[in-house]
């Protein structure tokens, strides 16, 4: 199986910490070489003795969060409402005042090849966005979109698991 291009991106509402049940696709242009999956490296902490030199005992953590990043060519107002928040007036999208909190379950699919796509899923994504490019002469306003990978408790308290990659056949 390869995962090669990236077909469409999509988004739902986040469940009881579980994927949403139905989807809207981002209609705008995925810019070419964007898509990015960032997973943070673990750290080691040694927990040493006195009296000797190997460790008495090893913690692994996460410094930072992983998260994925895409940019779309100039998104319409009702995108820029689903990725910034704000308002959307007569087609007009207005900048928030403060800070939204904005969380999605996120779907990226890959392109279909030999009868097979790659589906990689963030069930309960930090969604975050901002103006990259401006429009120029030779170039389109770009939006750059970032999913932080969260937890995805439900309200029992149980924890299920953040990110699944799903191969599948057509």
């Amino acid at each position: 199986m390869k995962a090669i291009g990236i077909e469409k991106i999509e988004y739902g509402t986040v469940g009881d910490g579980v994927p949403a049940v139905s989807f809207t696709e981002l209609a705008e242009s995925i810019v070419e070489g964007s898509l990015g999956f960032n997973n943070s490296e673990p750290s080691d902490e040694n927990m040493m003795t006195e009296t000797s030199d190997t460790p008495y005992h090893t913690i692994t953590t996460k410094d930072d969060p992983d998260y994925v990043e895409f940019s779309l060519y100039a998104p319409s107002a009702a995108n820029l409402l689903v990725l910034m928040g704000g308002a959307v007036s007569s087609g007009e999208w207005s900048a928030p005042t403060t800070i939204p909190e904005i969380n999605k379950t996120w779907k990226f699919t890959t392109s279909t090849i030999n009868g097979e796509y790659v589906e990689h899923l963030i069930v309960n994504g930090k969604t975050v966005a901002r103006f990259g490019n401006a429009p120029g002469k030779k170039s389109s306003e770009t939006v750059i979109v970032r999913v932080y990978v969260q937890e995805a408790r439900t309200a029992a308290g149980v924890v299920n698991t953040p990110y699944k990659r799903t191969v599948v056949s057509t």
